[in-house]
């Protein structure tokens, strides 16, 4: 009797034991950091502007200007309070080094069309570097700044290029690092996608192609992949809870044996 005491009082201990690892991992898994990335199409216009429907989400943006297509345009609807991020850069390659493109951002109400601040070649904010490490990917950065909003309505962030050659940028906004079972499953392609982007080795044409295919949607964010900066904390988690389930479970099974 006092033995079949001590099993069942090893499998209360057991399963209050599952149930901790369970909370350590879910806690920990908090510390993963989503941020996704989007190749959209070309939006060289105003009336063209990519709508960004969720602002408050942590995402990059990845576009090439040219001669011919100077602009691209984003469209955001902001609340009275919200911290505006605009963060603005490109591939760390040398010829980058000494360029400098241009971001206007511009309110619209009912009645006029203001520019609200803007960062140029006359106006700069500062170059900086940065290293995204899950990628492995090494950027400039032209442009990180908060922007805190005064007025609800409708919002433009404008960038610009003055160059005759291909110009690869990317530009970031939003705080809340999000992703899906999706974004994991597909890590792999997308994980690639940006380290081609940041590579100079490719045909500009190629890339150009690769950033339009499939094409994108941001009204189903979903269907993009977060780039996943994994806590390596969160993989020996994982592996610590396997060993001591499988642990448990092996003593458990002797213990019923030699009850027998």
């Amino acid at each position: 009797m006092l033995q079949m005491l001590n099993i069942n009082k090893f499998q209360i201990n057991y399963k209050n034991l599952i149930f901790v690892i369970i909370l350590i991992f879910i806690i920990d898994v908090q510390k993963i950091e989503a941020h996704k990335p989007f190749f959209p199409p070309e939006s060289n216009s105003k009336e063209q502007a990519l709508y960004i429907n969720q602002p408050n989400i942590s995402q990059v943006f990845y576009f090439i200007l040219s001669e011919e297509k100077k602009e691209f345009w984003f469209e955001l609807s902001l609340v009275k309070g919200h911290n505006l991020i605009l963060d603005l850069g490109a591939p760390k390659f040398d010829d980058y080094q000494s360029k400098y493109p241009n971001l206007y951002l511009y309110y619209q109400d009912e009645n006029d069309f203001t520019e609200v601040l803007s960062y140029t070649s006359d106006n700069k904010w500062g170059l900086s570097e940065f290293h995204e490490p899950f990628t492995n990917t090494y950027s400039w950065v032209y442009v990180k700044d908060r922007f805190l909003i005064e007025n609800e309505g409708t919002y433009f962030v404008r960038v610009t290029s003055e160059y005759i050659t291909d110009y690869k940028l990317w530009f970031a906004t939003g705080i809340i690092e999000d992703f899906g079972i999706s974004d994991l499953a597909n890590f792999a392609g997308t994980r690639n996608k940006v380290r081609d982007f940041h590579s100079d080795t490719k045909d500009s044409d190629d890339i150009k192609t690769s950033l339009t295919d499939p094409p994108t949607s941001l009204e189903n964010t979903n269907n993009f992949i977060g780039i996943i900066k994994i806590n390596k904390s969160v993989i020996y988690v994982l592996i610590l809870i396997i060993f001591i389930i499988v642990l448990f479970l092996y003593i458990n099974r002797k213990l019923k044996q030699r009850l027998r």
